[in-house]
């Protein structure tokens, strides 16, 4: 089967064949800016900002970062939820040579500081509600600048849709801190981009599972986002009259590379909301009349199932994308049900090849229970023999799904070990088992082994081994994913206890300890004590023998 053909064959009409990244994802943003300076760039809760005003703002940031010492290359974490101040810092370290580590804002103090360590970030910017939880990081000392992002810096008098509590955030004072908005104080809107070479400058270190329960930083270059963000625009056919949700987490690949930047790269204008409420978002998306939404599967069977969903006006949705498990016919009945004008495009891809770097649907040409083709001419994707690697498989046949292009990482951060298992010839090898049917469209079959996805998050089972570990009536542990309507799976633990600890720790008491030390996603749901664990005659757990 000539896969290239068949992709050929399905492309849709009018969007490019060829994606080329001329110059910095940052600097097709200050055109845009050039071009519209008083167009409405972010809409956060009514609070409008324009592309000019965004522009300045993102260069004072860069020019203050490096006035505090930043230099190229230095890494940056982010520490916070969707807003304004997380836009202004990712485009603003980048445009200063630095290189983004997004921290996602769940985590506890616990996860957080491997992170900090592996990966030697020397400034960082938390969200004034998360920095309770920043100040217990042991080694968070060794972060050379702390900026408080304090989200009511961006807010109206009368905001709209009701925000959350830690929109309103505090006033408290932080020892030891700057405030976001003294940043932007200290630097001079003068244009800067301090990017040399856009294959081996880093935009960012994007975070992915380990197997030593540390995570893996996958090293992401300019050009590899900036393609990305151009095969998105082009793919989903966005222009400046599009409002897109940024509700997606920005954190996160979906909603960074499939959303925010985007957005802002075609002009459009950006809804920001923090947190997924249905409610909200129905009444998001009718009064501000979105059309292109960005959401995981359990977001938008949240949605469909309001019992109040068919008092909103959905009809300006154009674009619906999801990704991360598959989206039932059922599913999709009910989207077309509620906003009839709306395409929906599914998608698959890794955080080592970006969203765009998998596979997309193309719209109008959903074909249920497969993702689509690769929405990048240049990137390659092609299933090969699990045993050896060496064999590609026919059509219809499982394997490896193995991909190879300008959006695959340029390897991890500091691990080249690892990186060759996964590296073969400039072949990304996935892990994931698909299947390419006689159209070129890939069907995903199995998760990697021992992933589990809950939510469109991944949970990576030894690192949530060794956090549970760290309680001190735990002697082994185990942790598996079981199917869940909502979530797709969620996490069960099975648990052997210390002697001593046999009559005193019950499972309620353990999950209570999980929700002081780990993200909501992946906390077990279920918690199973056992007097021992399956194991081999090499004393590794067969977990396969817990599924059963």
């Amino acid at each position: 089967m000539d896969r290239h053909a068949c992709w050929q064959r399905t492309w849709p009409q009018g969007v490019s064949d060829h994606i080329e990244a001329e110059k910095p994802f940052t600097e097709y943003f200050r055109d845009r800016s050039a071009e519209q300076p008083d167009a409405v760039a972010i809409d956060f809760y009514g609070y409008e900002i324009r592309y000019g005003e965004l522009n300045r703002k993102i260069d004072q940031f860069a020019n203050a970062l490096m006035g505090r010492g930043l230099a190229r290359g230095d890494r940056v974490g982010i520490f916070m939820q969707n807003s304004p101040h997380y836009v202004i810092s990712f485009f603003g370290i980048i445009r200063a040579g630095g290189v983004v580590v997004n921290l996602n804002p769940m985590f506890k103090a616990m996860e957080l500081a491997p992170i900090i360590e592996k990966t030697g970030i020397n400034m960082i910017i938390v969200q004034d509600t998360l920095c309770s939880e920043f100040n217990k990081v042991d080694n968070a000392g060794r972060i050379e600048t702390v900026i408080v992002a304090r989200f009511a810096d961006f807010l109206s008098k009368q905001p709209l849709f009701s925000p959350p509590d830690e929109v309103f955030g505090t006033d408290q004072p932080f020892s030891g801190t700057v405030d976001f908005k003294d940043i932007l104080d200290e630097g001079m809107p003068i244009p800067v981009c301090r990017i040399h070479d856009m294959d081996n400058d880093l935009a960012m270190l994007q975070l992915t599972g380990g197997t030593t329960g540390v995570p893996k930083a996958a090293m992401i270059s300019i050009r590899s986002l900036t393609i990305a963000v151009c095969a998105s625009m082009h793919w989903f056919g966005l222009t400046p009259k599009e409002t897109s949700l940024g509700i997606a987490p920005f954190f996160h690949i979906m909603g960074l590379q499939v959303t925010m930047i985007p957005a802002l790269f075609a002009g459009g204008k950006l809804v920001i909301l923090t947190r997924f409420v249905p409610a909200i978002i129905a009444q998001a998306i009718a009064e501000k009349k979105c059309t292109v939404w960005v959401a995981a599967p359990t977001m938008i069977t949240a949605l469909v199932n309001m019992p109040t969903i068919e008092q909103f006006d959905f009809s300006s949705l154009r674009v619906i994308v999801t990704g991360g498990s598959p989206i039932s016919i059922t599913l999709q009945q009910r989207i077309k049900e509620i906003a009839p004008n709306s395409q929906l495009g599914e998608g698959y891809g890794l955080t080592e090849v970006l969203a765009a770097g998998g596979v997309v649907t193309p719209l109008g040409n959903w074909k249920p229970s497969f993702t689509g083709i690769p929405i990048i001419k240049e990137n390659d994707l092609r299933i090969m023999d699990l045993e050896g690697r060496e064999e590609e498989m026919p059509c219809n046949q499982k394997g490896e799904i193995a991909i190879k292009g300008p959006t695959v990482m340029n390897g991890y951060w500091n691990e080249p070990e690892e990186t060759k298992k996964v590296m073969k010839n400039g072949w990304f090898y996935t892990g994931d088992i698909g299947l390419m049917d006689e159209d070129g469209y890939l069907k995903i079959v199995d998760r990697k082994k021992e992933l589990i996805l809950c939510s469109g998050f991944n949970v990576y089972p030894t690192e949530l081994e060794n956090t549970m570990l760290m309680h001190p009536a735990i002697l082994e542990v185990a942790v598996i994913g079981i199917p869940d309507d909502y979530r797709g799976e969620s996490v069960k633990a099975f648990v052997v206890l210390k002697d001593q600890f046999k009559d005193e720790l019950t499972a309620e008491g353990l999950i209570n300890w999980c929700k002081d030390n780990m993200a909501a996603y992946k906390r077990p749901h279920e918690v199973e004590f056992t007097e021992s664990l399956p194991k081999s005659g090499a004393g590794k757990i067969l977990k396969r023998l817990l599924k059963k």
